[in-house]
């Protein structure tokens, strides 16, 4: 009798531990997870740290430009007063000159109200040696006073000269200066434009991944609740199995002996049955579900094959829906992928592109790197309105527009969101390095 008994607490107690340990699975599974989702979580702490890092550089750099145009400009504000000054010293220069160009023609009349056409006839006009000395040294006087006066007049000349070109040639230079110091200033500001647009995606990706981390923490949290609960509800089966046992074996010594105290046994053992029946069913009703569970927003379909389409319809009609929104729509890293941030108008430069040849049933990609490979490559000398220029940004063919026409781009950039560009701004001049796509002939 007792060795029936063990064999079926034994029997079942193998039954129940050869069903697999789903939850053990469960449990380590989700141990992966949470540990790839930390090293996700390190892995963009670290990338906004780095993007931070350079923002600063690029921002000390932009501070430093602003100080170089603010020197810059108060050179040109003393030199405009050199030049004002230079002014009026050229004035009197010019009055000095002409004085003594009016002496010099009063002396010239002098001599020919005298008769004489020369200063040699003044001297031959002497009436007397002593008349003849005289003249002499009067004349020499006067061509003394001439020489000085003709020195002074090339040498006021050769001033004016070299203060109009020194003055000219310092102005032509700090404008040119701040001409190219402003570029830098250009080129700066977007630079930290895209980057503040991309530490805004890092902080929203790694604030997504923090709150996955913590759904799955609560998950792990929740499976092993269940687990416990199994285990007790696994215990609370044993127990049922060992008192059925108990209780047949009760019944059937008394029936055979007909001893009341084997059926007060029986009675007991059924008692136990039904309380360990009630309390699992009792824990069951209590338990908690499992309600930790995230449900992730689906992505966008990966994009197919571009349509390319015969004729120009096409690409007028995607002109025209992106330049319908020019200066109206906010520029988003990442965005333009959900039905909220295209309602709103929310784009990057990529799903802004993908969305105005979506309205003319033109079907792109969702990033630079997959429209950079969609419809065939054309020559920069060939582009025409339509095709898509690509710029070498924060990576390589890292912008995108659609081609205008006469030099002009739509895009969307992180400076002026959806906006019409000109490629020969010095900025876009210098990140476009010919990469075209024609998407629609």
């Amino acid at each position: 009798m007792k060795t029936r008994l063990l064999a079926s607490v034994l029997g079942a107690g193998l039954i129940f531990s050869s069903i697999p340990n789903v939850e053990v699975y469960a449990h380590e599974n989700l141990d992966q997870e949470i540990s790839a989702k930390k090293q996700e979580v390190s892995t963009m702490q670290e990338k906004e740290r780095e993007m931070n890092e350079l923002l600063g550089k690029l921002e000390a750099k932009v501070n430093e430009t602003n100080e170089k145009i603010t020197s810059t400009k108060e050179d040109i504000s003393k030199n405009k007063k050199e030049a004002k000054q230079l002014e009026k010293d050229i004035a009197e220069v010019e009055e000095r000159m002409e004085k003594r160009f009016e002496l010099m023609k009063k002396r010239a009349r002098a001599v020919q109200q005298t008769g004489s056409s020369s200063y040699i006839d003044v001297l031959l006009e002497a009436e007397s040696f002593s008349d003849f000395v005289d003249r002499s040294m009067a004349l020499t006087k006067i061509l003394n006073a001439d020489k000085s006066i003709l020195e002074e007049q090339e040498k006021d000349k050769q001033t004016l000269e070299a203060s109009e070109t020194e003055l000219k040639t310092k102005l032509e230079k700090v404008q040119s200066e701040l001409k190219e110091i402003e570029n830098l200033k250009e080129q700066l500001t977007y630079q930290v434009n895209d980057k503040n647009s991309m530490l805004a995606a890092v902080k929203e990706q790694r604030s997504k991944a923090n709150k996955e981390l913590e759904d799955l923490e609560n998950q792990k949290a929740i499976i092993i609740a269940e687990a416990k609960k199994a285990e007790e509800e696994k215990a609370e089966k044993e127990a049922i199995a060992v008192a059925e046992e108990e209780s047949k074996t009760a019944e059937t010594v008394a029936q055979s002996t007909g001893n009341a105290a084997a059926k007060q046994t029986s009675k007991s053992i059924t008692a136990k049955k039904s309380s360990a029946t009630s309390n699992g069913d009792t824990a069951k009703k209590s338990s908690p579900t499992s309600n930790g569970s995230t449900v992730q927003a689906s992505r966008p379909a990966a994009p197919s094959a571009p349509t390319v389409k015969k004729g120009s319809g096409a690409i007028e009609t995607a002109i025209s829906t992106g330049s319908s929104i020019v200066g109206r729509s906010p520029y988003k890293w990442g965005g333009g992928r959900t039905a909220a941030d295209i309602q709103n108008r929310r784009f990057d430069c990529s799903s802004f592109v993908r969305w105005a040849y979506a309205s003319a049933g033109v079907n792109l990609g969702w990033t630079t790197s997959e429209l950079v490979n969609q419809g065939r490559a054309v020559s920069a000398s060939e582009m025409k309105r339509g095709d898509l220029v690509f710029f070498d940004t924060y990576k390589r063919n890292g912008h995108v527009g659609i081609y205008l026409g006469n030099g002009t781009f739509l895009n969307d950039n992180s400076s002026h969101g959806v906006s019409v560009d000109s490629m020969s701004n010095t900025y876009w001049k210098g990140a476009f390095k010919g990469v075209v796509r024609r998407v629609v002939e």
